[in-house]
């Protein structure tokens, strides 16, 4: 029965007039525009995309696609394919992607499948595939050649061809017109040519000015080369300018190269504090040699900058820098045992800063002068975990040898990973001096259960029976720790042990950097972290590689990361304030990408890579998970 209040109608100009009826409604606030549901869905998806949920937002595309013709279901499959590639379930995608049916008529939608199918080819670490079927092509609309050059873009960065990869994204900047995603992709040019050396980046770049990729590669090079020197950089800046008038660069990251060099300032008297003498001292000589090296390799800062270099076995530590401090030393690199920092974490009296090259779990007296550098194997055990976690794998195993290194390893790689989400089903310790290594991986793989049960059986039954041991179905893959000579053996018998599939990841201790397919052939499979230095040295043009092997190239087969960790020593020296100002940056040194935390320690991100036929194939970098579905993409996802 209809109110006998009277109606009101909204009189809207230029539009119908909409009556509300409705029994016992007193007054239009109480009506309300309610979603249609198929808004509340997208609602819902874009939240779950937001959240990093890619998994579960795929899900709901992919039901809301069942009901509907092939023609509407293809936009859908192809969102879902690609968010199920942002979580890992690569399968899946494949699946969903041969569930689109094609149409000869309609160039696009196969673009579109090409483009899933080169996202697929990226997370399977096959950039070849990416760059052979993928084509520019300039019939296609704007946002469809945008998306195959970042593709590309891509594909070439991880097949360690930096430059391509810049030259793609230099394609990409004409076709992309919101300023962020203009932005975005200045960066990632900047990221990739910084990647290169400054020798290689003079080497590579042939084009003349006002050459944009020239422009590029050359702003590059000063940023990494002459900005330690103020007169030089401010000389080759001007050229710069001069020779390169208008280029993108000067809108996109001049204020961060300028920022970047007013706030550098390298420490003139310098005191190297290493174990000089004693178990140490090979090492040690390593790192002191990398450290001149670096020293000599910028030769302006020559005629002002001064080294003494101080045993760190002489006498007490504390005593040591005090000795250094009172001779005029401005920074203390060192000591490198890990007690020794200790000794000087615990120091009140701290007023010259000091780099150490070991880390210590004691928190220092006085932070704000004490910054932490090294070769630290926990934080590699912990890149493995969120690795790991990132590609989607949540049940680990893991191996390591008894003792405290051991000890240290799988205690980082199994915190870190339960923090990550992940599961440890069960962890096998091994002993150095054994060849055999069968007993520890049988029960880990619960090989000698399944020995166990058929034993029981043979004698409970009275006819013989036929018998195949089986491993436990539950394990996503092995972390293993270990140096060359215990890989070459546990992941020849993991194989024999019928944990072929299972992949392995382990960190740089199980690789002595040493390119020799007959000696790498054992552990091929297995997935490392170590600094691309050492990963991909055809890829680095390091002059200063070169020149360690020549001179001492029976030490760089056993120190070659120690060469490193001097090297970078030196030049962090003039980027720490740089680095404290700035949380976000990263300093691409040799020993991996240096950022600096909040406790003043100096963390290295690290490269990967695979071993395949005896040689190493860089894996793509895998991001934490963003906050907006494609922060990690220059364009989005086409429907």
């Amino acid at each position: 029965m209809m109110s006998e209040k009277p109606i009101k109608r909204l009189l809207l100009p230029g539009l119908v007039i909409l009556t509300l009826i409705s029994a016992g409604c007193e007054s239009t606030r109480d009506i309300q525009v309610r979603p249609t549901e198929e808004d509340s869905l997208t609602e819902k998806i874009r939240k779950l995309e937001q959240q990093g949920q890619f998994g579960q937002a795929a899900e709901l595309l992919i039901q809301e696609a069942q009901d509907k013709n092939p023609a509407e279901q293809a936009p859908l499959y192809l969102r879902a394919s690609t968010l199920l590639i942002k979580s890992s379930r690569i399968e899946e995608s494949k699946r969903l992607l041969s569930r689109i049916v094609p149409d000869e008529k309609n160039h696009i939608l196969g673009k579109q499948i090409n483009h899933i199918k080169s996202r697929i080819s990226l997370f399977e670490s096959k950039p070849d595939i990416v760059l052979e079927s993928l084509l520019p092509d300039l019939s296609m609309p704007a946002h469809i050649q945008a998306t195959t050059h970042e593709l590309r873009a891509r594909a070439y960065l991880l097949s360690g061809n930096t430059l391509e990869s810049a030259r793609e994204r230099i394609t990409l900047g004409t076709l992309l017109t919101e300023p962020d995603k203009v932005t975005k992709n200045h960066e990632q040019i900047w990221q990739s040519l910084r990647q290169l050396t400054p020798a290689a980046l003079a080497q590579l770049n042939l084009a003349p000015p006002p050459d944009i990729l020239g422009g590029w590669m050359e702003l590059a090079r000063i940023s990494l080369s002459s900005i330690l020197d103020p007169e030089t950089f401010e000389k080759d800046l001007s050229t710069w300018k001069t020779n390169y008038p208008g280029h993108p660069a000067e809108l996109s990251v001049m204020e961060k190269v300028l920022s970047h060099y007013r706030a550098i300032k390298r420490p003139e008297k310098l005191a190297l504090v290493l174990p000089m003498s004693g178990k140490l001292s090979k090492p040690a000589a390593a790192i002191r040699d990398g450290f001149i090296a670096a020293y000599y390799q910028n030769r302006t800062n020559l005629p002002r900058t001064h080294i003494k270099v101080y045993d760190s076995n002489a006498g007490p530590i504390e005593q040591t820098y005090l000795q250094a401090v009172s001779e005029g030393a401005e920074f203390v690199i060192g000591p490198l045992d890990k007690q020794r920092v200790a000794r000087l974490a615990n120091m009140t009296d701290i007023k010259t800063p000091i780099l150490t090259l070991n880390q210590t779990d004691i928190p220092p007296s006085v932070i704000d002068s004490f910054f932490q550098f090294g070769l630290n194997p926990e934080d590699e055990a912990r890149q493995v975990a969120e690795r790991a976690s990132l590609e989607g794998l949540v049940r680990a195993i893991v191996i390591a040898p008894k003792g405290e290194w051991g000890d240290r390893l799988a205690s980082a790689f199994s915190n870190r990973f339960q923090e990550v989400g992940g599961v440890i089903l069960e962890e096998a310790r091994y002993n150095f001096s054994n060849h055999d290594l069968s007993g520890p991986i049988k029960r880990m793989l619960n090989l000698d259960e399944s020995q166990s049960r058929y034993n029981r059986l043979r004698h409970a039954l009275p006819t013989e029976i036929k018998f195949e041991p089986r491993r436990r179905q539950d394990i996503d893959f092995i972390f293993m720790a270990a140096f060359p000579k215990q890989a070459r053996l546990i992941a020849p018998q993991l194989r024999f042990h019928q944990a072929a599939d299972i992949p392995v990841y382990t960190t740089s201790h199980a690789y002595n950097g040493k390119v020799s397919v007959k000696d790498n052939r054992d552990i091929n499979g297995v997935v490392l972290c170590d600094s691309a230095w050492i990963l991909s040295p055809e890829n680095a043009a390091d002059p200063l590689r070169t020149q360690f092997y020549e001179l001492w190239p029976q030490s760089m087969e056993h120190y070659a990361r120690l060469y490193a960790l001097g090297v970078d020593a030196y030049q962090l020296l003039g980027q720490i304030k740089w680095l404290q100002l700035n949380p976000n940056e990263r300093f691409n040194g040799i020993s991996g990408r240096l950022q600096l935390n909040n406790q003043n320690q100096i963390k290295r991100i690290l490269s990967w890579g695979r071993f395949t036929k005896g040689r190493i194939s860089l894996l793509e970098d895998i991001q934490a998970t963003p906050t907006t579905p494609e922060e990690n993409e220059i364009t989005p996802v086409e429907p």
